[in-house]
């Protein structure tokens, strides 16, 4: 089937060769504790810090998947009291876990047409003042915002962390690095490799924040990850393969740049499909075009519409997304992954009739 679903999605073509060429070069059996797999890693963070132009002292660590990192900042980086902002059922969730860790944790929601910046500026002075980490979600999977992230406009204290959740967007639209601390990923979307893998990418003030709390008890403290990158290894048997398919792929695909442009193209397509298509009457779930997500498209529309397209959808082998949460009936997602071609967002338009 053709994936169009918004994660696990649709993996990059080339991945199954360089599979093949990972278990035809041993790659699936080398230990992560020698002197190749060290090799492997230094060059994959090199390889990614150019393609993604992520700043040269920013430290990048790979886990198993986002919901992993929900809990290593809790546990690494959170001093007393974290704030979660957040406009949907990722967001939500990452705060409900954060909850049974940080007895402080709070979180506040917002509406889907309106801004982390606008929101932000409602919230009080003295909840500002106290709150010692900031988690936002940049890429809102469950209904297909994206924010833009400005520290300042968020007007937080200097010392306060922003960890976000880019796990819908890491590797398919350009990231403002500078403007966060923390930078959390899982690969099986934009970054077009099979589930298993996540990714964390830590500032330096982040990192003397772990240092300062110098929390060990805990298997994912940063404090053992940092031992470990610099040495070039992982503090856990990695998924290396996972790695090894993220380093390959870095070679061969075009800069950040180029695929931020390619998935804004690609967008503009659907944006005006969907304006001027009337056999279905669907609507985008996020109203201003300013807060849609990029890579993820979200239509509501009535039940037996959602119900009509999934059929059609699947007799002919295409797999969409279906609602997420509150959503879950009334609407249908669509991933514009960096994986995602041309022919293949035209070979869903095919199908829809005129």
């Amino acid at each position: 089937m053709l994936s169009f679903y918004p994660g696990p999605s649709k993996v990059y073509p080339q991945t199954l060769g360089f599979i093949q060429e990972a278990y035809e070069q041993g790659i699936v059996s080398i230990n992560h504790r020698s002197a190749r797999f060290e090799s492997l890693l230094k060059e994959t963070l090199e390889n990614l810090h150019q393609k993604w132009a992520i700043p040269a002292d920013y430290t990048i660590y790979f886990i198993s998947s986002a919901t992993e990192a929900w809990e290593i900042v809790a546990q690494s980086l959170i001093e007393k009291q974290s704030l979660h902002l957040y406009n949907g059922a990722f967001g939500k969730k990452w705060a409900h876990y954060v909850e049974q860790i940080i007895p402080n944790a709070s979180s506040l929601e917002f509406g889907l047409n309106e801004s982390l910046s606008e929101f932000s500026s409602q919230i009080s002075d003295e909840l500002k003042t106290d709150v010692d980490t900031l988690c936002l979600v940049q890429s809102e999977t469950s209904n297909g915002t994206g924010q833009v992230i400005h520290r300042k406009e968020l007007g937080f204290s200097s010392n306060c962390l922003i960890a976000v959740d880019a796990t819908s967007s890491m590797g398919g639209i350009e990231l403002p690095w500078l403007e966060a601390d923390v930078w959390l990923a899982s690969c099986q979307k934009c970054m077009g490799i099979p589930a298993g893998l996540g990714v964390l990418i830590c500032s330096p003030k982040a990192l003397e924040r772990a240092e300062k709390l110098n929390r060990k008890d805990h298997y994912n403290s940063i404090i053992l990850m940092e031992q470990n990158r610099k040495l070039f290894q992982t503090h856990y048997t990695p998924n290396v393969l996972g790695i090894y398919l993220l380093n390959r792929l870095s070679q061969t695909l075009p800069s950040i740049q180029e695929i931020h442009q390619q998935t804004l193209e690609k967008m503009a397509i659907w944006e005006d499909f969907w304006k001027n298509q009337s056999s279905f009457e669907f609507d985008f779930l996020v109203d201003k075009q300013a807060l849609r997500l990029p890579t993820v498209l979200a239509l509501k529309g009535n039940t037996s519409e959602v119900n009509r397209i999934f059929q059609l959808a699947e007799q002919h082998q295409i797999d969409l997304g279906k609602g997420y949460g509150t959503w879950k009936n009334n609407t249908f997602r669509i991933a514009n992954f960096p994986s995602h071609t041309l022919e293949d967002i035209h070979a869903l338009i095919q199908i829809l009739p005129a």
